[in-house]
C-alpha cells in the first residue's frame, strides 16, 4: 500500500523539492534525517539510530537534531568532529525520541517535529512509528541571525501561521528545540551540535586532606592527652 504523504514525511523528514535539495547539496551542507533501525548484538536489542547534522550558510540553512519526548535535551552518544563544516556533529542511539528538523532560506523557515519509537514483533526486525507533532510551512522571522543580528541567536524564532491567518506556534514544550534549530540554521560554517548535549559529568564529595596547621593541631592535642594520662598514672604509684 503506498504511504501517505504525511506518513512519508513523519519517516524520512521534510519534502522539500528536488531542485532545493540540489542547492543545498551544493552549498556543502550535509543534513540527514533519516533514522536508522540498529540491532546491538550485546544487549539483544533493536534501537533507533539518528546522526545530527546540517548548518547553513547565509543565502539557507539545514538542520536536523533530536531531544526527549517532553522536549528537553538528550545526551549524544557520540560526539563527531569533522575537517569541513555542517556535516554531522553527534550520533543517539535510544528506544524512543524526537527529531527537530528546520529548513530556511534568508528569512522563511520550515519546521518539522516528529516523535520515533520502535514497536517488537516477537522476535523479528522491530518496527519503526513515527508520527507529526508538528509541521509549520513558510514561517517568517526578519530578524538575521546568520549576520548582522548573530547576538539574538538562542533567542529568536520564527513565527508560524495556519491557513487562516492566525497565529500556529509549536506546543511550548517544544519552544526551547525550535529556539536551538533555529540558530543551528542560521549556524554558517556549523562544527558543532545545537541539541544533543554532552553526557552530565558524575559529581563526587571531594577528600578534603587536612593542612600543616591542622596536623600539627591534632598532634597537639594527642600529646596533651597523652601526658595527662602518664601523669595520672605516676601519682597512683606515689
Amino acid at each position: 500500500m503506498k504511504e501517505s504523504r504525511l506518513t512519508t514525511i513523519a519517516r524520512r523528514g521534510l519534502a522539500l523539492p528536488a531542485k532545493t535539495l540540489e542547492q543545498i547539496r551544493k552549498t556543502g551542507i550535509r543534513c540527514r534525517p533519516q533514522l536508522d533501525v540498529v540491532y546491538q548484538q550485546q544487549a539483544k536489542a533493536w534501537k533507533l539510530r539518528g546522526e545530527e547534522s546540517g548548518g547553513s550558510v547565509e543565502l539557507l540553512g539545514h538542520y536536523v537534531g533530536f531531544v526527549a519526548m517532553d522536549g528537553s535535551p538528550l545526551p549524544w552518544l557520540q560526539r563527531v568532529q569533522n575537517f569541513l563544516p555542517n556535516g554531522m556533529h553527534a550520533v543517539i542511539v535510544g528506544d524512543e525520541f524526537v527529531r527537530v528538523e528546520m529548513f530556511r532560506f534568508e528569512n522563511t523557515y520550515d519546521l518539522l517535529i516528529t516523535q520515533h519509537s520502535l514497536e517488537s514483533r516477537d522476535g523479528r526486525r522491530a518496527e519503526l512509528r513515527s508520527s507529526v507533532l508538528f509541521l509549520g510551512r513558510n514561517g517568517f522571522l526578519e530578524t538575521e541571525l546568520w549576520g548582522k543580528d548573530a547576538a539574538f541567536r538562542g533567542g529568536a524564532m520564527p513565527h508560524f501561521l495556519t491557513r487562516s491567518g492566525e497565529p500556529g506556534p509549536p506546543e511550548s514544550r517544544w519552544t526551547d528545540a525550535t529556539l536551538r534549530v533555529t540558530e543551528a540554521v542560521c549556524c554558517c560554517g556549523c562544527r558543532h551540535s545545537h541539541l544533543l548535549e554532552a553526557v552530565p559529568a558524575a559529581v563526587t564529595s571531594p577528600i578534603v586532606l587536612p593542612n600543616e596547621k591542622h596536623k600539627f593541631a591534632v598532634n597537639s592535642a594527642e600529646a596533651a592527652d597523652l601526658g595527662g594520662e602518664g601523669t595520672g598514672r605516676a601519682l597512683g604509684d606515689g
